[in-house]
């Protein structure tokens, strides 16, 4: 029997077509004998087919090496120059490396120790064969099975209907196209098996499609240092990213264009039913286990509103928090509701008269807001059992009501960080935040002082 022939890859992943898909690999012996040459002889070692675990193989240096396929459909639902705006086409060179790429992210970011990416190569009949790597078989094991889960029929492919049916729809896509055209664009790169809570979102800035990388933008940068203040020393691991409308467009200026959730991607019953099932199968990785799912942070007015739609709900308000069983769960799912994780960028204090502040003087009072939302996700993810307004409560004491010496500090030097962008308050760097924070005793908007510089404003009295 030849190598090809023993590999126990395919009817694993592959659910719907595993016979198509195992012959289609075995026609592709050369091909996979010569990836597998160049990926792990060389580097992690031959493989010893005889020593297998949930469809993994052994190599000689003692890693395990695993083969999946993923969707035939691969080339529609990851950015490909067969089909994107030109303006992003240069990022994409080619489909193997583009899923090589996101793969590794995801990789990464689920925390998967001395795990990687062998290689990816495209079957003949258009399915992409992934290789990973590491030394813990189950996590190659559950990592893969999300990885396949995330792109299949009833989840991916669905966002991707629904920007067909509204790409075929008057007036509906792009309908004030700028710069940076708008694209279809799932949450790439992001943890699949190892997240602790999962972040429901509006639409993600064009900027990290034609970056290759779904946190390289404003918005989540700033988020995840919002995370680590509250004491979160892995913040990717609370970014596994559901979006309600999964389309790359310029960060502002265009949510107001935006197609209807409910009626292009959240339709029950429909082939463009994306937002709850995606949430559902995100928040129940495979590992996971107990009688509650993974906590959701629910961030910006139009995923609020989104959020109380699949909930039955008129709406959902900042700070608010519960637990609800998701449509067709299995087990409930505790939730927090917070700002658009930039909202502070566009607020100053009180009096300011930069232009730019245009009368929105909510610096200190969103940042706390923002803090205890990732407060309470914290606890949330620690402690499944935990009762979200008993944590809402000791959140509101630690970061608005009562905090102590060190938090007072950590807010003020969030705020002077995140002060409007486009104003004078704004200091360039943590330590200028953190100067003149001590300069005026964690005051983060003294009477009248409206810039970084200590230097000529008068000490706190």
């Amino acid at each position: 029997m030849d190598f090809v022939a023993r590999l126990p890859i395919i009817g694993v992943l592959d659910n719907n077509n595993g016979d198509r898909a195992m012959e289609a690999t075995r026609r592709s012996g050369r091909k996979l004998v010569a990836l597998l040459a160049i990926a792990w002889m060389l580097g992690a070692g031959a493989v010893q087919a005889r020593e297998t675990h949930k469809g993994l193989q052994r190599n000689a240096d003692g890693t395990w090496g695993y083969v999946y396929v993923l969707p035939q459909d691969a080339a529609s639902l990851y950015p490909d120059k067969s089909w994107l705006p030109p303006y992003y086409q240069p990022s994409y060179p080619d489909l193997a490396t583009t899923i090589r790429t996101y793969t590794a992210q995801s990789i990464a970011r689920d925390g998967i120790s001395g795990a990687s990416v062998g290689g990816v190569e495209i079957l003949e009949d258009g399915r992409p064969m992934v290789m990973i790597t590491g030394p813990d078989p189950d996590a190659l094991d559950a990592f893969a099975t999300m990885h396949a889960r995330f792109l299949d029929a009833a989840h991916a492919r669905q966002g991707l209907n629904g920007v067909a049916l509204c790409q075929g729809t008057t007036g509906c896509w792009d309908p004030h196209p700028g710069a940076q055209p708008w694209a279809f664009f799932l949450p790439l790169g992001l943890p699949l098996s190892r997240q602790k809570a999962v972040t429901f979102l509006n639409y993600p800035p064009a900027d990290s499609l034609r970056d290759v990388d779904y946190l390289d933008n404003f918005t989540m940068k700033r988020w995840a240092a919002v995370l680590e203040t509250v004491g979160i020393v892995d913040p990717v691991r609370y970014e596994t990213i559901v979006d309600a409308r999964p389309i790359a467009a310029p960060g502002s200026g265009q949510a107001s264009y935006m197609p209807d959730i409910t009626t292009y991607f959240n339709q029950a019953g429909s082939d463009h039913d994306y937002v709850t099932p995606m949430l559902r199968l995100l928040t129940n990785p495979p590992a996971r286990t107990g009688a509650t799912s993974l906590p959701v942070m629910v961030l910006g007015s139009p995923s609020r509103q989104a959020w109380a739609a699949i909930l039955g709900k008129s709406s959902v308000g900042l700070l608010e928090v519960g637990t609800a069983t998701l449509p067709g769960a299995e087990r409930p799912t505790a939730w927090v509701a917070g700002n658009h994780p930039d909202v502070t960028s566009y607020q100053c204090c009180p009096g300011d008269p930069h232009p730019s502040c245009q009368g929105s003087y909510d610096l200190v009072a969103d940042e706390k807001i923002d803090l205890q939302v990732a407060c309470i996700i914290q606890a949330l993810a620690e402690d499944p059992g935990a009762d979200p307004d008993t944590v809402k409560g000791r959140c509101a004491e630690q970061w608005a009501l009562n905090p102590p010496p060190a938090n007072q500090s950590a807010i003020c030097v969030r705020a002077r960080l995140d002060y409007n962008f486009e104003a004078q308050g704004q200091c360039p760097t943590p330590e200028a935040a953190r100067a003149f924070c001590t300069h005026f005793v964690n005051n983060a908007c003294p009477a009248g002082v409206y810039t970084c510089d200590t230097q000529t404003a008068a000490p706190a009295r």
